[in-house]
C-alpha cells in the first residue's frame, strides 16, 4: 500500500478515517461535496481543473496496488484521472504526461501535500500545489490550490 510506504512511522498518527481509507486493500470510495474556484479560467480548463462552483458533488474511487495507486475524481460531470507512486520519499502523481512530486507529511490532524516539482515529459513546468486532508472522526476536510489556476475545498466521507 502505498501511503503506509511513503509516511512509514508518521502513518500511524492519522485520524483513523485517513488511515482506513489510504489502508484498505484494493482501494476506496468516498463521496462529498465542493466548492471551486477558479483564478485564472483558461489555465483552469488548460490543466483540466474542474468547473467552478458551489455544492459539486464529489466521489473519489481509489483503485489500490502495492506500489501504486489509480486515482479517479468525479467533480459533477468532470472527471480526473491520475496514477499515484513513490519516487524515494516524494509521492508522484501523474495526469498524462504531467508529473507533480509532492512532499507529504502526517500528523494527528492530517496529511499535507506540497509540491516540489512539476514536470511535463522532462520538461519543468512552474506548477505548484498545496493540498491539506484534516481528519474527524467521520470524514475529513479538503483543501486543494493550485497557484495561478484555482482552489476547491469541500468535506468528504468514506463510502462502502
Amino acid at each position: 500500500m502505498l501511503y503506509p510506504q511513503l509516511l512509514l512511522d508518521d502513518f500511524a498518527k492519522l485520524p483513523s478515517v485517513l488511515r482506513d481509507f489510504h489502508s484498505a486493500p484494493g482501494g476506496s470510495k468516498a463521496s462529498g461535496t465542493v466548492t471551486v474556484r477558479h483564478v485564472n479560467h483558461w489555465l483552469a480548463r488548460m490543466a483540466g481543473f474542474p468547473p467552478s462552483g458551489d455544492n459539486i458533488p464529489l466521489q473519489v474511487d481509489v483503485d489500490a496496488g502495492d506500489d501504486e495507486e489509480v486515482w479517479t475524481r468525479r467533480f459533477g460531470a468532470a472527471v480526473l484521472r491520475s496514477v499515484q507512486s513513490r519516487h524515494g520519499d516524494l509521492l508522484v502523481e501523474a495526469v498524462g504526461p504531467v508529473r507533480v512530486f509532492f512532499r507529504v507529511s502526517a500528523d494527528p490532524a492530517g496529511m499535507r501535500f506540497e509540491s516540489e516539482r512539476a514536470r511535463f515529459w522532462k520538461i519543468p513546468l512552474p506548477l505548484r500545489i498545496r493540498a491539506e486532508a484534516r481528519g474527524n472522526r467521520s470524514s475529513w476536510n479538503i483543501e486543494v490550490t493550485v497557484r495561478g489556476v484555482g482552489w476547491y475545498r469541500g468535506v468528504v466521507t468514506p463510502t462502502v
